[in-house]
């Protein structure tokens, strides 16, 4: 199976828009919800469209679902989240780690209840995360946890970490990706391969995942160009594959979701975000 997934449903209500509309059109078959977003409805407006349903967890970006006075290093004086990727990462090494380990459980642990409280606790779980950020380990350790104490029953853990081979067959892209795509890469596989242990004891279904090479700039031709060489390893390996993208874009004069944070606005702004919104109206397998 493949899957085209539409990240950070829940963004703004016309990002969300935009995302229905590739489902309506388009080749998009799985959107990634995030729990703390515009999604008053999101069961009603995705699930007519036969679209499968992911956890986007969310630990950098808008107001928590936790009071944040029990989450006190994650969020600002305003009460929103205040870290990125790297921030988080790097608090995690801290002195602070054991308690950020309790509050970091406080969170998901609200964040996958509410899921599975929507839609329904015998629904397996598909999950992943804005930023990626649980692939950071202490969150990884945290996130399987929560797991383990509620008796989520889960389907797959997006790894973020891609096979390099259909990348390296593709010498004609070598000059579409970006520095930042590469050290992503290699950082998530560090990541990849240091929460191993967990993801082995816990033996989730792993896909094979596209997106961080192409660094958020991801074409019709460069997935034409690469699918190939990925559908060859997933068939020979009994594995599906989860194409990752973000049509949801913004126009500048368009509102975010409440308490997201400015310096992120330009992403959602991004011409390639318009791309991909285009490569998913037009792409035909």
């Amino acid at each position: 199976m493949i899957y085209f997934c539409a990240d950070d449903y829940g963004i703004s209500d016309k990002c969300n828009n935009r995302i229905e509309e590739c489902l309506m059109h388009g080749v998009l078959n799985k959107v990634s919800v995030l729990p703390n977003g515009d999604i008053a409805d999101f069961k009603q407006r995705l699930l007519c469209y036969g679209a499968k349903l992911s956890l986007h967890l969310n630990l950098v970006e808008g107001y928590p679902l936790s009071d944040p006075k029990e989450i006190s290093l994650l969020v600002s004086k305003k009460g929103a989240f205040r870290y990125s990727f790297v921030g988080l990462f790097f608090l995690s090494l801290s002195n602070k780690r054991k308690q950020l380990q309790k509050q970091l459980y406080k969170e998901l642990q609200k964040q996958v209840s509410f899921w599975r409280e929507a839609m329904g606790e015998a629904i397996p779980i598909s999950i992943d995360s804005h930023q990626h950020t649980h692939m950071i380990p202490l969150v990884f350790q945290t996130l399987m946890q929560v797991l383990r104490d509620n008796g989520a029953v889960v389907e797959c853990v997006r790894i973020p970490a891609e096979p390099l081979l259909p990348y390296l067959l593709s010498p004609s892209l070598y000059t579409s990706y970006t520095l930042s795509g590469v050290i992503k890469q290699w950082l998530l596989k560090i990541l990849a391969w240091t929460n191993r242990g967990e993801l082995k004891k816990s033996n989730f279904d792993v896909t094979y995942f596209m997106g961080v090479m192409f660094s958020g700039r991801v074409t019709e031709e460069k997935i034409k160009k690469v699918l190939p060489r990925y559908m060859k390893l997933a068939k020979k390996h009994n594995k599906n594959i989860e194409i990752g993208l973000h049509p949801g874009y913004l126009e500048c004069d368009e509102e975010l979701m409440a308490g997201c944070r400015p310096g992120f606005k330009a992403f959602y702004e991004s011409q390639w975000r318009k791309r991909e919104y285009d490569a998913l109206m037009k792409f035909t397998l």
